[in-house]
């Protein structure tokens, strides 16, 4: 089996890869105590921290602690943001650290997180309340400090998007123990309707997590809710934001990147008219010219042509009604006139038919009367019931002393039966036995 031999840089790199390019080691919080505090004439801050069991080298370069509101000693106890950096030549590891913060601003983290569970609660936080931003504001007011680099650096990117956009400033202090108040003061003022503002640009050009605290008091937080004008939060920061982002209706990370977001570039505003300008006139040409095409299919109409034509025709289409109603009419009281003259002969045919109906009605009556009941008890033929009225069609059915009834034409007769006698055929008679 082949062994793999590394060179001391190959180790070295790979290690370096694995280090720093895991995510769990790169933007991270470190606590320690600084020892070893050492002030380059470069600008850079050489330091060690270190804990109980263990140390780690760090370096705080210029370009990070340019804004650095205190001054690491010996002993000093620190939270230390970073990542971690493999020196290869050295093959040693140590922390690059962009942000320092004392122990005791841990409280003040704390305080905050209160603050923003209590404004969350409250629906301060809430996209439902965000305002849109204008399209084209035309004015813009500014709320921080009037010597700061936040000022100067949304001049320069509005003069250099819009130039002829007009520029509102609230001077406020964005540091100190009166900032907070200065800045809702500032706030409420361009919310005046008299300025005319069509939105707002609050903050400041960064600075320590101190530097930004009035940005995360409660006032502050709550004027930016309450402005009725859209209100953009442009506090310089590189890790942690302050609430006011989060109360704003939109947030910027800088306040030149605020001004990019409100104030659109006039080249491309003038860009887009130009190209509106050209599709309405092209859809104003296609418009004319179906217009002229419809004005030219009318025109070679015939009734634009020869309207005498027209109106000549509609002459001969009304004469030619106008003979068909009279001839329509004529034959009409032709055929009323023939009716009348016929009169006389149906009144001989109703007759006529009268008197065949009649003669019918008197056959059929003289066919129902011999058919009659009544006819044939006319002739002397009786109906004997008894006493319940069933009809007794035999001598069988009744015995000598019931009572009987005879049902003659011109009335009927309760009899009782003293005797009977069978009819016998060949004309003899049986005596009854009873």
């Amino acid at each position: 089996m082949e062994v793999k031999f590394y060179t001391v840089s190959e180790l070295t790199r790979s290690i370096k890869d694995d280090l720093e390019g895991n995510p769990e080691f790169n933007n991270i919080w470190i606590k320690g105590e600084a020892t070893n505090v050492t002030y380059h004439s470069s600008g850079h801050i050489y330091l060690t921290l270190k804990d109980e069991n263990a140390v780690i080298a760090a370096v705080f370069f210029r370009y990070a602690n340019r804004n650095l509101s205190f001054k690491i000693e010996e002993g000093m106890s620190i939270f230390a943001f970073g990542s971690i950096n493999v020196f290869e030549r050295r093959g040693n590891y140590q922390l690059i650290i962009t942000q320092a913060r004392l122990e005791g601003i841990g409280e003040l983290q704390k305080k905050i997180e209160q603050l923003k569970q209590k404004l969350l609660a409250e629906g301060i936080f809430d996209t439902e309340h965000k305002k849109k931003m204008p399209f084209l504001p035309r004015r813009i007011g500014i709320v921080t400090s009037p010597t700061g680099a936040a000022l100067r650096d949304i001049i320069k990117i509005a003069t250099r998007r819009f130039p002829n956009i007009e520029l509102l400033l609230a001077p406020v202090q964005v540091q100190g123990a009166d900032a907070a108040r200065s800045i809702v003061t500032g706030i409420e003022e361009l919310n005046n309707p008299k300025w005319e503002v069509d939105v707002i640009i609050a903050g400041r050009g960064g600075g320590s997590f101190e530097d930004l605290m009035p940005f995360n008091e409660e006032i502050v937080i709550r004027a930016f809710y309450h402005s009725r004008v859209p209100i953009v939060s442009a506090v310089g920061h590189q890790i942690d934001h302050p609430l006011c982002d989060d109360a704003a209706d939109l947030a910027a990370p800088t306040p030149s990147a605020a001004a990019e977001m409100v104030i659109p570039l006039k080249l491309d505003i003038q860009e887009y008219i130009d190209h509106l300008r050209a599709r309405s006139y092209v859809a104003l040409l296609s418009l004319l010219r179906e217009a002229q095409a419809r004005r030219d299919g009318l025109m070679n109409r015939r009734a634009f042509k020869n309207p005498r034509e027209i109106v000549y025709n509609r002459e001969l289409l009304l004469n030619d009604i106008e003979n068909r109603m009279i001839l329509s009419m004529k034959d009409r009281i032709a055929n009323r006139r023939n009716q009348i003259l016929m009169l006389p002969d149906l009144n001989r045919l109703i007759k006529s038919v009268i008197n065949e109906l009649k003669h019918r009605h008197d056959s059929v009556l003289k066919k129902l009367d011999s058919l009659s009941p009544r006819a044939v008890l006319k002739r002397g033929y009786a109906v004997a019931r008894d006493y319940q009225g069933k009809l007794i069609r035999s001598v069988s059915a009744i015995a000598v002393g019931n009572e009987l009834n005879l049902m003659l034409y011109d009335g009927s007769l309760n009899c009782t039966v003293t005797a009977k006698q069978r009819e016998v055929f060949h004309g003899k008679k049986e005596k009854s036995k009873q």
